[in-house]
């Protein structure tokens, strides 16, 4: 039979085992479990709707573009995008701690500010303002038939992009800051991605700003 000085032995004994096993397990992060299903992605475009601005004149549209021998007008425009989300936020058994979910997520693309700009030395309507006209207008085809294009290639690649957070959700104990997180990366990885896509349809704006099809542009009207 154990004294009373054996049992205080014990007990510390019990008291050293079990604590660091507490403390460690205590220090484990929090692991959250993966979505039950995939995140919706939702991907739209708003195609360019531009305004027409015929109030400058050749040397400011010339600087504009910086182009040198540049045509007579002129597509300004900048791809813009947004990414929104929808979060599921859980408890966990570690106090403070939640899951944050990822649930839904938005890419919308589009160009809001288009503007075309047409040398004011000529008079809408006539011959020389609509074959300008016509030519800035084959850019913003060019713009929106591109996207138009891209649609699935975008859905595909937000969908990569967003997996990770299907396997692994955020645990967090600041659920709006890590949401912010969340948005903020998925930003700078589409972001990444259009400078990509960009560079064709560069290349297919570029392909109609040649000498030989400025010619042509020209041939088209008589008063210069």
């Amino acid at each position: 039979m154990a004294n009373g000085g054996e049992r205080v032995a014990w007990l510390l004994l019990v008291i050293l085992v079990v604590l660091p096993v507490r403390a460690a397990r205590s220090l484990e992060p929090t692991v959250c479990p993966a979505l039950e299903q995939v995140v919706q992605v939702e991907v739209h475009f708003d195609p360019a709707r531009p305004f027409i601005d015929d109030s400058h004149s050749r040397a400011w549209i010339q600087e504009q573009a910086r182009v040198l021998n540049h045509p007579i007008g002129l597509t300004s425009s900048r791809l813009a995008h947004t990414v929104k989300g929808q979060f599921e936020v859980r408890s966990t058994t570690d106090r403070g701690v939640r899951c944050i979910y990822l649930r839904v997520v938005t890419l919308t693309l589009g160009y809001p500010n288009t503007k075309v700009y047409i040398d004011n030395a000529y008079r809408p309507g006539s011959c020389e303002y609509q074959a300008i006209y016509r030519h800035e207008l084959e850019h913003v085809r060019i713009l929106n038939g591109y996207q138009e294009r891209f649609l699935p290639l975008w859905h595909s690649r937000l969908r990569a992009f967003v997996y990770p957070y299907e396997i692994r959700p955020v645990a967090s104990a600041n659920p709006p800051q890590a949401q912010q997180s969340i948005l903020t990366a998925l930003e700078q990885a589409v972001g990444k991605e259009i400078q990509q896509l960009d560079k064709s349809q560069r290349a297919a704006q570029a392909a109609i700003d040649t000498v030989q099809n400025y010619a042509k542009v020209r041939a088209s009207c008589q008063h210069w």
